[in-house]
């Protein structure tokens, strides 16, 4: 204690310094006040108890804050703090007690002061033994003094004196039991590896392993979040273990739900889809486990049996459990069986797949086409693919009717046997004048479209009309024998007057069918129900002609086929039903919208009608690449970036590298970079080269390769080892449209 600590009264002394006379005035009491987190409610019997409330009954130490605020009268409303100095820890008297009340010395010590507020307030951690569940505090009088003023004007000293003592504190120490903690839920283990449950509470708890009782594993690891609220326990299953449960241990501090976790000893099953084409030919296979196979398990080619056929290609869909293959049947077989081999993946935790699916997957291969070519209804190689109706007269609002030929290898002959025929009904109103009549087109009898080549489609037209006449890689697509103009031929049959005239209800409806030499129904679309005997109202409204800005737009048929989204195939070819409403979608709401900037515009009639007249022509969708650009990295890794603007049957992709740009080209990636199949949209990739080199001059190619296995290659581009990280070799669609050439 400093000397101005202790106990004395001054009664005026008489300073006397260099001739003057000082008098020092004794000041108004500083009392210091004592707080501390009261964490327990008040109640009646002891209405100023104060708490710190510990959950868990081990016995641990306890920490918490002490406040010493001193002020100068505190019993008033708004009681002042007053600085004061020469306060230490040491002037904090602490006694513990036990929960019989037993002294246990040295049970509670605090830390050094911390001064705040200019040394009016004053803060300490008091630490409690886990035997103590009383801490009484308590500041003596003199524990600190006030630093006092001079009063120039009096000539005298005010407010040196030392501060009074503290009203004591006695602080309770509360150890129960934590509230129910909340288990995450039960589930299924994957194999027999480490796996994670969560604890939940709603306090602060220290959880440790003796809480908890394993049955049928053990605790690998126990770790909380900072609040000490969720803890995360990870398990180990035991050897040969099916089931995992966990509860509270019979002397743990916490109570909480048991739970129990099933372990999957089953390795991953496959099921097999896909849908052979009839006549025979490669076609799309997808292979889904039913859960995500370990990290590095990757299936092979040479771990799939395949009897009956082979398989050409093969790739993993990326965040999926699915692979899609290329299954081409032999040339004589009938079926062909599939089967993924034992051991060929194993699940997360390990566990090897057995031979699956069992039985084996079996595919029915149809030789040769049970009818003509195309002669299956909306499941044929023809159907009409999309319509444009809509018109006002204008000298360029050509109406017309696509009809596509799906198949990769068969001419559709529209001239055999009696011919084909496109029967159209038109919506009939009797009030109304110069509406297109009901009538027919025969093929074999009229105009000069005879046949529809594979990959093909053929035009029936209002009239002749300006068009695209965009050259394609199979020929022009407006060529005058894939262009059927009616109103030379049968304008007498539509009731068309002049080459301006619809041959189609442009507004109300129509309903085409499609016939073949045989009088077999191909396919069949429209809103009425056929007959020309009756005067139907249609069953659903055509979609608007016509765009917001006055521009044409025709209506697209939709086709189960190939999804980039999803990444599978479904019924790949097959039409949905022309006859209803969902199966028409503006062009103008399509990706087509955009055809014109991929170098692929196509029109007939206006340049600013929306449609695809011919795209779906064999060669209109390429692999039309637009970038292709490799970047040296910091850490010595190329990454190669490409986008693709349009895509068809498109399986994936192929990087190869090179030293020199006559040397051999050699296929670096593991396995085939997944793409996106059959889209008209941009698509954009990336692929990592670990195995780059420093100071090396690399080539670098990439190819594409289809559903069919063809390969082609787009471009080669050169990458120098020495390029800096942010240097970036480009090519662009120009130099790549030159290197291609």
């Amino acid at each position: 204690m400093f000397f101005n600590k202790l106990k004395f009264i001054l009664i005026f002394p008489v300073l006397l310094v260099i001739g003057l006379a000082f008098v020092a005035i004794p000041a108004t009491a500083v009392t210091p006040v004592l707080s501390v987190p009261d964490e327990v409610a008040n109640v009646d019997t002891e209405p100023d108890t104060l708490g710190i409330q510990v959950y868990g009954i081990r016995a641990e130490s306890v920490s918490f804050e002490l406040t010493i605020t001193f002020q100068v009268d505190p019993t008033v409303a708004n009681p002042v703090n007053t600085p004061v100095t020469g306060f230490e820890v040491e002037d904090i008297d602490l006694v513990a007690a036990d929960s019989n009340d037993r002294i246990v010395p040295g049970g509670a010590i605090a830390s050094a002061v911390q001064a705040k507020a200019n040394g009016s307030v004053y803060t300490t951690t008091i630490t409690a033994n886990g035997n103590v569940n009383t801490v009484i505090i308590n500041v003596p009088t003199a524990a600190a003094n006030t630093p006092g003023e001079w009063d120039s004007v009096a000539g005298q000293i005010r407010g040196n004196a030392p501060t009074v003592g503290a009203d004591q504190l006695v602080v309770n120490i509360l150890r129960s039991a934590a509230p129910p903690l909340t288990l995450s839920s039960d589930r299924s283990i994957p194999g027999n590896a480490p796996f994670t449950v969560t604890l939940t509470s709603s306090t602060t708890i220290t959880l440790t392993r003796a809480d908890l009782k394993i049955t049928g594993g053990s605790v690998d690891s126990l770790s909380s979040d900072a609040a000490k609220r969720v803890w995360t326990v990870t398990i180990r299953p035991g050897v040969g273990i099916a089931q995992i449960t966990m509860e509270p241990s019979a002397n743990g501090s916490y109570i909480f739900p048991k739970g129990t976790f099933t372990v999957d000893t089953t390795g991953p099953v496959a099921t097999i889809t896909g849908t052979p084409p009839v006549g025979g030919g490669v076609f799309p296979m997808t292979i889904t486990f039913d859960e995500p196979v370990q990290t590095g398990s990757t299936l092979v080619p040479n771990e799939i049996t395949v009897i009956g056929g082979s398989i050409t290609a093969l790739f993993a869909i990326p965040n999926t459990n699915s692979y899609v293959a290329t299954l081409a049947p032999n040339p004589s077989a009938t079926s062909v069986k599939v089967q993924v081999n034992t051991g060929a993946v194993a699940d997360a935790g390990g566990v090897q797949n057995v031979a699956t699916p069992s039985p084996a997957h079996t595919f029915t291969v149809v030789p040769t086409a049970p009818t003509p070519p195309g002669t299956t209804p909306r499941q044929g190689t023809v159907t009409i693919s999309e319509i444009m109706f809509a018109t006002d007269g204008g000298a360029n609002e050509i109406q017309w009717i696509e009809l596509s030929n799906t198949s990769k290898t068969e001419t559709v002959a529209l001239d055999a046997g009696t011919g084909w025929e496109l029967i159209i009904e038109n919506y009939d109103n009797p009030r109304a004048n110069n509406e297109p009549l009901s009538g027919t087109i025969n093929f074999k009898e009229s105009g000069r479209v005879k046949t529809i080549s594979p990959e093909q489609t053929v035009l029936i037209v209002s009239a002749n009309g300006r068009n695209s006449g965009t050259t394609h890689a199979k020929g022009q697509l407006f060529e005058v024998t894939r262009v059927f103009k009616v109103y030379p031929a049968l304008a007498a049959e539509f009731g068309m007057r002049t080459s301006r005239d619809a041959f189609l209800h442009p507004t109300q409806g129509f309903h085409i069918k499609l016939v073949d030499g045989r009088n077999n129904l191909v396919d069949e679309v429209g809103n009425l129900d056929g007959s020309v005997r009756t005067s139907d109202r249609p069953t659903w409204e055509l979609p608007n002609g016509w765009t917001e800005d006055g521009d044409r737009t025709s209506i697209v048929r939709r086709y189960r086929e190939y999804n980039p989204r999803t990444r599978r195939y479904t019924n790949k070819g097959i039409a949905f039903d022309g006859t209803l409403r969902e199966a028409w979608i503006r062009a103008a709401e399509t990706s087509f919208l955009d055809l014109s900037r991929k170098n692929i515009e196509t029109w007939y009639g206006s340049r600013t009608d929306h449609g695809s007249p011919g795209v779906r022509a064999g060669g209109a969708l390429p692999v039309q690449l637009s970038q292709f650009r490799p970047d040296l990295t910091e850490t010595g890794t190329v990454v190669i970036h490409w986008t693709t603007e349009s895509e068809v049957d498109n399986a994936g992709f192929n990087i190869l590298r090179s030293q020199t740009r006559t040397g051999e080209f050699k296929v670096i990636n593991a396995q085939l970079i997944p793409g996106a199949g059959t889209t008209a949209e941009r698509n954009t990739y990336t692929w990592t080269d670990t195995t780059a080199k420093p100071n090396v001059v690399y080539y670098y190619q990439i190819e594409d390769v289809s559903l069919g296995g063809e390969r082609q290659t787009l471009a080669t581009v050169r990458l120098r080892g020495l390029v800096s990280a942010t240097g970036k070799l480009t090519t662009q669609w120009g130099v790549l449209k030159r290197s291609r050439d």
